[in-house]
């Protein structure tokens, strides 16, 4: 009796250590405060709206291909990167979505940039987007690069050849040419 009562009681707490483990959501190893979208512009180096182009994987660990195309604080390049990182302690942006666009606000000098839910990346919106531009003015356009331009580059200093030099070897072809038909009817005759 002793020795199925402590049997119970083991599988009953088993069973509720599965359960709390369980029900925790992922999101509760992120202990981060988010603050005001003020204090999150404020300490972001790079703020840009942005579409992902491209999502890579590495453990924990997102790398994103993104094309910015309005800056609002820092001047990243039209295709820039973002970096987020993962992991049990991390607030990372997980998997973001191709061909969306997100509202960046992001650390560092250049690309690829790092950019976590605490420092306020999301999805862009009108509403966040108008915010952003109240906190930090309207920002400017990212263009594509212009296309390359065409160069002339001379090959050589030399005049064109002559119209006698650039007619010979279609005259000789029709002198061969008439020539193989005269062969051709004489045999003919015979």
């Amino acid at each position: 009796m002793l020795r199925t009562a402590r049997l119970a009681a083991a599988l009953l707490l088993a069973c509720l250590g599965l359960v709390v483990t369980v029900s925790a959501p992922a999101s509760a190893a992120c202990s981060c405060r988010e603050g005001t979208l003020e204090r999150q512009a404020a300490h972001a180096d790079a703020v840009f709206v942005g579409t992902v182009e491209a999502v890579e994987a590495a453990g924990n660990d997102w790398t994103y291909d993104i094309t910015a195309s309005r800056a609002y604080k820092g001047v990243p390049e039209r295709s820039t990167q973002v970096f987020s990182a993962g992991g049990r302690n991390a607030c990372g942006l997980g998997e973001l979505a191709v061909g969306t666009d997100y509202l960046f606000l992001a650390t560092g000098e250049a690309a690829p940039y790092d950019a976590d839910r605490c420092g306020g990346t999301a999805e862009r919106t009108d509403a966040k987007v108008q915010r952003i531009e109240r906190i930090l003015g309207a920002g400017t356009s990212i263009e594509p690069p212009p296309p390359p331009t065409a160069e002339l580059t001379r090959v050589e200093d030399s005049p064109p050849a002559g119209f006698a030099r650039t007619a010979a070897p279609g005259a000789a072809a029709v002198i061969i040419g008439l020539l193989g038909l005269v062969v051709v009817r004489r045999l003919a005759r015979r």
